[in-house]
């Protein structure tokens, strides 16, 4: 029988439809008795009402406003992801524990549409100080790259800087130099399939 999983994306949702969907996944999960996931549904849940506050000030158009709505938004997706992750765990495989926690499941037509591990993957330095470039080679099937980076010292409780895009290279600005930072890129499949990179380490300029 196969293993019932979770869509780990909502990339593709509109501001508005992330938002709508983010709060009835919190109010699923809030008092569900199928999952003890206390400490992250509380951060999710600060997440998701970061972004419900930026949306709504990014609403007057203001630049300044939506710059910082659209960070929230990829705050949010990062945090959703880790969320269902979690959830998936939990429910180890239960198919009506997964339904209640409000995340929709992935589709059986998602597995015909796999992604292969990511090569080619490095850190650059920039063209200025402070500067480190993301690169992968381009991966069949991906519809977007989620790069990620954490400072040193690298554990598991790391808290991960995340930024998407549609391209396979990103360059993150105004790093501490001569800072040591780590870095790895999640690949998002079309029908929200992820594969998550190697993680490689340089040391800022």
């Amino acid at each position: 029988m196969k293993i019932p999983k979770l869509n780990l994306n909502y990339q593709r949702y509109n501001d508005a439809k992330l938002d709508q969907k983010a709060q009835a996944i919190q109010v699923a999960l809030t008092g569900n008795p199928n999952f003890t996931i206390t400490a992250t549904l509380a951060d999710y849940i600060i997440v998701a009402s970061n972004f419900s506050t930026a949306l709504t000030a990014a609403s007057s158009r203001d630049r300044v406003a939506v710059s910082l709505k659209n960070d929230a938004r990829e705050a949010l997706l990062s945090s959703l992801r880790l969320l269902a992750q979690t959830v998936e765990a939990a429910a180890e495989g239960n198919r009506s524990k997964l339904i209640s926690s409000g995340f929709d499941l992935a589709t059986d037509s998602d597995a015909a549409l796999s992604l292969s591990p990511p090569q080619e993957f490095s850190l650059q330095d920039g063209t200025s100080p402070g500067e480190i470039k993301f690169v992968i080679k381009a991966v069949e099937n991906a519809k977007s790259y989620i790069f990620e980076y954490t400072e040193e010292p690298l554990t598991l409780e790391s808290s991960w800087v995340s930024k998407g895009s549609s391209k396979r290279e990103y360059t993150f600005y105004g790093l501490p130099s001569s800072k040591r930072i780590y870095g790895r890129v999640v690949v998002i499949g079309t029908r929200g399939q992820e594969v998550t990179s190697s993680v490689l380490t340089r040391m800022v300029q």
